[in-house]
This record gives C-alpha cells, structure tokens and sequence, in this order.
C-alpha cells in the first residue's frame, strides 16, 4: 500500500521528502516480503524427500505443518536462491567501489566525461579531465554542486537499499528505479541552491553533460536517470513541500505498513527460537 502510494505521488513532493518516503516503503516492503519467501520456500523443501530429513523443522518452527503446492514453492525457492545469490553480487560491488581515501574530488586522466561519486563515508567524488575541458567554471560548480549532495546526504545507502530490494525482489525493480530518479533530483535541487538558484542554468549544464557523459553503472552520477525529466522538472517552478494532504496520507499509509510488516515477522519467532536455543 506504502509502495503504491508514494510511487503515485512522489513527484509531487520535494525530492528529499520522496527519497525519504520510498526508502522507506522499500525497507518496509522488503521487511515483509523477503522473510515470508523464505519460510514458503523451506516450508515447501521441508516436505520434500531428499530434504525432509534435515530441514522440516524450519518449516514446521514457523508454523508450516502441511505440504506447500509445488506451483508456489518452486517459484518461491527459485526466487529465494536467484535473490540470495543476486544480493552477494550488489553487496560485493558496494564495497569494491566504496572510496576510502580523504580527499574530496579527483580529477583523473580521461578523455571521457564523467562525473560520479563513490559510495562511503569520504563521499569523494570523481571527476574525468575530458569533462573538466569542456565545461566553463560556472557550468563545472553545478556538477560539484551535484555530486557532493550524494556524499553529504549519504545517498550511497539508499541506492544500496534500492538495489538489494531489487536483487532480492525483482518485483521491486519499479519502485527502486523511482528511488534512483528521485535522488538525482535531490541533487539537482541541492545544485540550484548552492550555486544561485538559476534553475535554467542547471537544467541546460545537466543536459550538455549527459549528452556525452558516462559513468560505473554502481555509482551515483549527474547524468543518471531520467535526465529529461529531470531538465523538465527543473524548469518548473519550485518543486514547493506538497499538501498536508498527502504528507499525511503518506505518513499513515507508512505507519499502517509498518505494524502489517510487524505482525509478518512474527512468523519468524518459531524459527529463531529452534535456531537459537536457550
């Protein structure tokens, strides 16, 4: 319900109200879904023959006594294994691109333009000298703009959220995306404010460098997603707080998911009991 609400109308709302609002309709969503595939799973393997024998106390501490039809088990462990292995391989990225050194921005060699920041503490943002050339220095402050807003708001570990969600659960995949969009335009916002408030100036910047830009497809990056809509966006007027109106709805509907993902996790506590014996 959260995830269907704020996908709705998060682009009604300031970027940082909506990034707030979808990660956490992510992390409640994945609070319940992912737990509740796992038991179906081990409730399903738990009766078959070959494992039976070592694993039908799972199904069985969680409250799964009868046979689970094989048209939802399969899927479900298929899922399960498909989403464990999946989130290893984002988790791993994470760290493999996570900056550790203290400076702020770097400049490397490189023809190509691009701009991105490292996920991490250092929020160090990575500039090529191709995109230094061709920018003008009022044009290059937008880009810096942009980028220290991911590592000063840590959107790393949104994006991380997001992508684990969506290795986890495919389903996801469209609410992570709209995540991913709204921080750029967090980003962007944050760009307007810091160097003027001149909306169409960032919005012509953005534009010129994403016609040439690339970026590590795990790094947050001022050609990201939805560059159209953000440059439309930005020539709007000021994206103003929403109504209270749906702040509220949002905040309730949040609320409300909040205690349905509670009362799904107690399924659990007959597995950890049998997992973590007195």
């Amino acid at each position: 319900m959260v995830a269907l609400l704020v996908a709705a109308l998060h682009r009604r709302l300031r970027p940082e109200f909506a990034a707030r609002g979808l990660t956490a309709a992510l992390l409640l969503v994945g609070t319940a879904a992912v737990p509740s595939l796992w038991i179906v799973s081990l409730g399903f393997l738990g009766h078959l023959p070959m494992f039976g024998h070592f694993i039908r106390w799972c199904g069985s501490a969680a409250g799964i006594d009868e046979p689970i039809s094989p048209f939802l088990g399969i899927p479900a462990v298929a899922l399960s294994m498909l989403g464990l292995v999946r989130t290893v391989q984002v988790s791993t990225a994470y760290r493999r691109m996570r900056g550790t050194r203290q400076e702020t921005v770097q400049v490397i060699t490189e023809d190509d333009p691009m701009a991105y920041t490292l996920p991490g503490r250092a929020g160090r943002v990575v500039i090529s000298s191709g995109l230094v050339s061709m920018l003008d220095i009022d044009e290059l402050a937008v880009v810096l703009a942009h980028e220290r807003a991911h590592g000063v708001h840590r959107h790393d570990r949104m994006v991380l959220l997001a992508r684990l969600s969506q290795a986890a659960i495919p389903l996801l995949r469209p609410l992570s995306d709209r995540l991913l969009f709204t921080l750029e335009r967090w980003a962007d916002e944050e760009a307007v404010c810091a160097t003027g408030g001149d909306r169409r100036f960032v919005a012509r910047t953005i534009a010129k460098v994403a016609l040439r830009s690339s970026a590590p497809a795990s790094a947050l990056a001022i050609a990201g997603l939805g560059v159209p809509a953000r440059v439309d966006a930005l020539l709007q007027s000021d994206p103003g707080h929403g109504s209270c109106a749906i702040t509220t709805s949002i905040r309730a509907a949040i609320v409300i998911t909040a205690l349905l993902a509670g009362y799904q996790l107690h399924h659990l506590a007959g597995l950890i009991v049998a997992l973590c014996p007195r």
